[in-house]
């Protein structure tokens, strides 16, 4: 409750403070750029408008307009006749501050678009409004004849997609108009002329225009938007900077040096927090804003852990109970037909989240609901059940009707129930119910072992996809980790890693069943399980690929093409910001074992001088330092009560022997519980 309160304060005084300063050059709380100049791997420009609880967004499509899933809001720029080009960038500033900004061309004419979503205030607090200016500018000697048309649609008849709660039949698309009492789908500081927004002058040489939209995700009173348009844009983009900046400080700090890898973890973390929904008084994590504006198990325990690593304690445990309530009256955990890793993934985020809250809530309704899904889980396998089967021990048959395409016993179930029981046997412990934790944990340590007498019969030297080796991989690419079906030594493992890197053309990620269709996330948990085998080298790969593969404002997809086509599959993703996140947690600071290990994977242009913050652990919040001098590698860190393993830097070994009482073990020195500070002399391979 306090921690709850400090935040609400640091968010009122971030909006105040942006509210004391002048209004009227948003140039001075988005430093002027050239959306143009921003890199984005895909191969047509998107953005997205969405806040965090908002019902609906906006997508800011390849030609400049906006779509939010029941209307598009279709901007017309013209000069002397010739329409202007689509924009080649949809940007924000740093690739990752919420202002969006993308520029439209016709001869020496320049429009310029600048949006950025709000929440009007209470009670529609599902509400968002975008406010947009566009500013056009005429760049040459001669004075030119000027067109912006903006209008109002219908989507048509095969739309990208299409809000959920979007009504059947066709909304009024009306705009604002002074002293009505309709309700209107956008406001305009311009005249209106047969139904749309109309800009029309003879620009002079050098002259520009400024020109105002609001433009509600749902249908607003007329009087209501014309009350918000007495706020400045210039304001509402250094408000909604300034509460972006408080509640992304609310969390752990990563400063690496690496200003690429911070602003993606920053547009990653902005993502995570943004793609959250407000049901019955509960938060729910989405998939995305558009086309996967629903509840999946799968993304929103990735959704979850994600904002837990990163510190944002309070958002990620409303989303872990939240999901808690999705339980079925037999125990299963299941939102998706046929797919049967849900029950293991909401057992391994409730541990994920609670067990590194701080402090941590009362487990009592939570263990009782995970023991319920424990008893299903083991109720649905073993020859009691299904006597006869060859793989009669492992869950049964599934048709989970997204991407593996196949009816079978799918490995990924098991490895998810493997690794559900090992977390609720923890959380039981937490709990102090101790012999109900005895009994769940040798129920998981059984099922491991069956699980690698099942990966011995089916005879492959991989973890397949299934037990009847068909499919395509999903579940089972997270045996190793997060799920340690697996020891990460296994050989299993590595060969699958090297199998699905390299019919992805080795760039890092793994395909989704074809070459020509890569995946953000899938393989991601790939990079994790390379660190814990030893292979930091793999790791670097894995992470260079998700820090490519973002669009100008920051986000990634989950499909997309070598060629960076993502189709109807449009970003942002929730889980590819998740995988960002876990995978450079993880590099720096890795607590899912009884050692704490720092450095795991750091890259080397972090050991310039490191710190991350308030890291939550299972001991507590962590900091961390790190460095290296010369000869010389440094740590310092908040003391823990188990051994804490410092990785060296890349490329380096030890220079002689380690001071008391730090041990040496190959690339690693090993800290005694309770010591804080580390000191080693290395030398290059």
């Amino acid at each position: 409750m306090i921690r709850r309160l400090l935040c609400a304060l640091a968010l009122g005084l971030a909006v105040a403070l942006a509210g004391c300063a002048a209004p009227e050059d948003s140039r001075r709380f988005a430093r002027e750029f050239d959306p143009d100049s921003v890199a984005d791997a895909f191969s047509r420009p998107s953005g997205a408008l969405v806040l965090p609880g908002a019902a609906r967004g906006f997508q800011v499509e390849d030609t400049g307009n906006l779509y939010g899933g029941a209307w598009r809001v279709a901007f017309s720029p013209a000069v002397d006749g010739a329409p202007a080009a689509a924009p080649s960038r949809i940007a924000s500033l740093d690739r990752w501050r919420p202002v969006l900004h993308w520029t439209r061309r016709s001869g020496d004419v320049r429009f310029e678009f600048e949006a950025v979503a709000f929440a009007p205030p209470a009670p529609a607090d599902t509400q968002l409004v975008v406010s947009l200016v566009v500013r056009v500018r005429n760049t040459g000697a001669a004075a030119h004849d000027v067109t912006l048309r903006t209008a109002l649609e219908h989507p048509g008849p095969d739309p990208i997609f299409v809000a959920w709660d979007a009504p059947d039949s066709a909304t009024t698309l009306r705009w604002a108009a002074p002293g009505t009492r309709d309700t209107a789908c956008a406001w305009s500081d311009q005249p209106l002329d047969a139904g749309a927004a109309v800009f029309h002058e003879a620009l002079a040489p050098r002259a520009g225009r400024t020109l105002r939209f609001l433009l509600p995700a749902y249908p607003a009173a007329a009087a209501t938007l014309s009350g918000l348009a007495r706020v400045p844009h210039a304001r509402r983009a250094a408000e909604t900077l300034a509460l972006w900046d408080a509640r992304l400080a609310g969390g752990a700090t990563f400063e690496l040096g690496d200003r690429e890898s911070e602003n993606a973890l920053r547009a990653a973390m902005i993502v995570l927090l943004a793609c959250r929904e407000r049901h019955g008084g509960l938060w729910f994590p989405i998939g995305g804003p558009f086309q996967y504006r629903d509840v999946w198990l799968r993304d929103g325990a990735r959704l979850a852990q994600a904002l837990a690593i990163a510190g944002h304690a309070l958002e990620a445990r409303d989303l872990a109970e939240a999901m808690a309530t999705l339980q079925w009256p037999n125990g299963a955990y299941l939102t998706q037909r046929g797919q049967l890793d849900g029950t293991g993934q909401v057992l391994w985020t409730l541990e994920q989240v609670l067990l590194r809250a701080s402090p941590r809530p009362v487990l009592g309704t939570l263990c009782d609901r995970g023991l319920a899904a424990w008893r299903w889980l083991e109720g649905q396998r073993g020859p009691h059940v299904r006597p006869g089967e060859r793989y009669a021990d492992m869950l049964p048959f599934a048709d989970p009707r997204d991407g593996e395409l196949v009816r079978a016993q799918l490995t990924g179930n098991d490895a998810w129930a493997i690794a559900g029981e090992t977390s609720l046997a923890r959380l039981l412990r937490a709990a102090g119910r101790n012999a109900a934790a005895d009994s769940v944990k040798a129920s998981a340590r059984s099922y491991r072992a069956n699980f690698a007498a099942a990966l011995a019969r089916s005879g492959g030297s991989e973890v397949p996809p299934s037990w009847q080796r068909v499919g395509r991989d999903w579940g089972n690419l997270a045996a190793g980790w997060p799920c340690a079906a697996l020891p990460p030594g296994d050989a299993h493992l590595a060969a699958t890693a090297r199998r699905a890197w390299r019919a992805a053309g080795d760039n890092g990620l793994v395909a989704y069943g074809t070459a020509d269709s890569l995946h953000a996330y899938l393989g991601a948990d790939l990079g994790t399980w390379a660190l814990l085998a030893g292979r930091p080298a793999d790791a670097e790969r894995v992470l260079a690929a998700l820090l490519h593969w973002r669009t100008a404002s920051g986000t990634s997809c989950e499909l997309f093409s070598p060629a960076g086509d993502f189709g109807r599959n449009l970003p942002p993703h929730a889980t590819a910001a998740a995988a960002l996140v876990a995978l450079v947690r993880n590099m720096l600071v890795y607590d899912d074992a009884d050692t704490l290990r720092l450095t795991l994977g750091a890259r080397e242009r972090w050991w310039r001088g490191a710190h991350v913050g308030r890291a939550p652990t299972w001991w507590g919040p962590l900091d961390v330092a790190f460095g290296r001098d010369g000869d010389t590698a440094w740590w310092r860190w908040t003391g823990v009560p188990v051994w804490t393993a410092l990785t060296l830097p890349p490329g380096t070994r030890l220079d002689g022997p380690v001071a008391s009482p730090l041990v040496a073990s190959g690339d690693r020195v090993l800290a005694p519980p309770g010591v804080c500070e580390a000191k080693v002399r290395v030398v290059a391979n």
